[in-house]
């Protein structure tokens, strides 16, 4: 199988410490995949960095990864994200500066490889809509799976209702309070027959397929110490069920237990 994953790879710089760790929901995906999925399918990336040390410390943390990287370096700035970590572990997303990935576009190499993938991946948020955009009008054969990432913050279903052909699969990181949210993401599963999946933190997840809806708990942890980076590790152990055995309960199990396991270190990976 091959899955290609586009989107972006960058730095979490958390506060108000300074650390700055590897980071960029498609960078993360990617490597939560690659251990994930089958030794034999293919994880390929499609990105771009800066010509900053941020840059380096992407480069570095993707070496020997056993991930195909196709990442274009471009003058300016990594994209970075500032994080901080609230006492309960909770983080929160303070600023995010989108660098370079606001002149990145695919190039015919590039869409070569996208038009090859069995399973494409990509997140979208506010400062990405472009490059997304232009990822969905690239014609395809396999699944595609999308991470809508700022849902929470901004529940843009014109944008899902755009580019709800071209979508499989849907990953939504609301709360539970979100009823209304939650309600017209599974109305729109049941109109266009998807699969898409509602991630409730501790609440556990919830996935709609047409009319059928699957609940799963969240598994259960001593300590939260960062919650940076759970989503993209979720999707990567849903995925990886889901695309070689499309049992969906089992799918939301592995997923939950691998966020589980990054929740209780820092960083995403």
């Amino acid at each position: 199988m091959n899955i290609v994953c586009v989107g972006d790879c960058g730095v979490d710089h958390y506060l108000p410490s300074g650390k700055m760790l590897f980071g960029g929901i498609t960078a993360n995906f990617a490597r939560h995949a690659r251990r994930q999925f089958r030794p034999d399918d293919a994880v390929q990336i499609i990105s771009a960095v800066g010509s900053d040390h941020g840059a380096e410390l992407v480069l570095d943390s993707l070496e020997d990864s056993g991930i195909d990287c196709h990442i274009s370096r471009l003058k300016g700035a990594t994209p970075v994200q500032y994080i901080s970590v609230q006492p309960d572990g909770e983080r929160k997303f303070v600023r995010y500066d989108a660098g370079v990935l606001n002149d990145f576009r695919i190039g015919d190499r590039e869409e070569q490889i996208i038009q090859a993938a069995d399973l494409l991946v990509a997140p979208v948020y506010l400062q990405i809509v472009g490059l997304f955009d232009e990822l969905m009008s690239i014609e395809t054969s396999g699944l595609t799976s999308v991470d809508f990432a700022d849902f929470l913050q901004h529940p843009d279903f014109e944008l899902l209702e755009k580019h709800i052909g071209k979508i499989d699969i849907g990953f939504f990181g609301l709360s539970v309070d979100d009823t209304e949210t939650i309600s017209r993401v599974e109305a729109s599963a049941r109109e266009h027959n998807k699969l898409f999946v509602v991630t409730l933190g501790a609440d556990g997840s919830r996935a709609f397929q047409g009319d059928a809806r699957f609940d799963c708990p969240a598994v259960a942890v001593d300590e939260v110490v960062d919650t940076t980076g759970a989503g993209d590790a979720f999707a990567a152990g849903f995925l990886s069920r889901y695309c070689h055995r499309q049992d969906i309960f089992r799918s939301l199990e592995s997923g939950a237990n691998l966020a589980a396991t990054v929740v209780q270190r820092h960083g995403a990976v």
